[in-house]
């Protein structure tokens, strides 16, 4: 399957670049094909029967399956309630997601889905989906949380991507569900650990990073190291969901300790490269490290829905 895959990308014109800004051993490609809680389809597998084998194909099916609750719902808010208009704490799991969109449409993950039977969610849903997929057919997937550059011109927008293993170049490569986005630079995406460090060297403008308006600065930087470790280590957790170090930022006036700033310098130096050495290490630290484990949760505001939006999110 995977051969078939990339002989396809090829054939279409999708896998031209050529990145190799990281390779892997069996050991860390076998840990990035097992599910883990979050991507694991439960009952809901065999929706996975029959689906396109080319990443673009594929990329805008999982899009179709669902309305951004900010870039896209605007256009569809008579057809949608108004509880459902943002419905990302209703489905934290993969298998939810399935559960979800075959509870309006029996017949699954399908083009002809109409905009009522869709799932009002973003990057994390479209990204944690693909990558599940792909790890039903035997390709190594993960999660990358940072920022894109791609979304707003000038400013760094928070956001989830899948990150695939192309076995024929033996190299990871990047790939957007939400944006129909596959095998693009990694210049266009900047990795929480790269971001981090570059903050920390006053190398670049902590207010052009995360949600415009919203949820901006070192508080949404320092929570992409977090979330993307806890990924990288085979927990995706869901974008509500925060490190306790964070309520530093929240309660002291955007002060971590010098302690803490160590702690995410060493990550993010150890992220560099994502061999199993760094791995173990990195695991270490995150065992050892309670104010970095993904424990807490942003809630809803909502008065009528505890899956409607206004969320407190990075």
């Amino acid at each position: 399957m995977i051969s078939l895959l990339i002989s396809i990308l090829i054939a279409t014109g999708c896998y031209a670049q050529k990145n190799t800004y990281e390779q892997a051993d069996n050991s860390v490609l076998n840990f990035y094909l097992q599910y883990s809680s979050f991507t694991d389809p439960g009952e809901y597998e065999y929706m996975y029967e029959n689906l396109p084998d080319s990443l673009p194909e594929l990329c805008s099916l999982i899009r179709t399956q669902f309305i951004h609750p900010y870039a896209e719902l605007q256009k569809y808010r008579e057809l949608i309630p108004k509880e459902r208009w943002n419905e990302m704490f209703r489905y934290p799991s993969v298998k939810s997601i399935l559960e979800g969109l075959v509870s309006y449409d029996s017949s699954g993950l399908t083009k002809e889905r109409k905009p009522e039977d869709r799932l009002v969610l973003g990057c994390w849903h479209n990204s944690i989906l693909l990558a599940s997929i792909l790890k039903s057919r035997g390709i190594p997937a993960r999660l990358r949380y940072g920022h894109a550059t791609y979304i707003a011109p000038g400013y760094h927008i928070s956001h989830t991507i899948s990150e695939i293993w192309n076995e024929d170049e033996m190299r990871w490569m990047l790939v957007d569900p939400s944006m129909d986005m596959v095998d693009f630079s990694p210049d266009k995406f900047d990795f929480s650990n790269d971001a981090w460090l570059q903050l920390q060297r006053k190398e670049i403008d902590p207010n052009l990073y995360g949600i415009p308006g919203k949820y901006s600065g070192m508080c949404s930087i320092a929570a992409k190291v977090c979330g993307d470790l806890a990924s990288v280590l085979g927990t995706e957790h869901t974008i509500f969901q925060y490190a306790p170090i964070l309520d530093f930022i929240f309660e002291e006036d955007k002060q971590l300790t010098d302690e803490h700033i160590e702690t995410l310098n060493r990550i993010s130096e150890l992220m560099k490269s994502l061999d199993i050495d760094n791995l173990s290490k990195l695991q270490e630290i995150y065992n050892n490290t309670p104010e970095i484990q993904m424990t807490k949760s942003f809630k809803s505001i909502s008065e009528n829905s505890s899956s409607n939006t206004g969320a407190k999110v990075n």
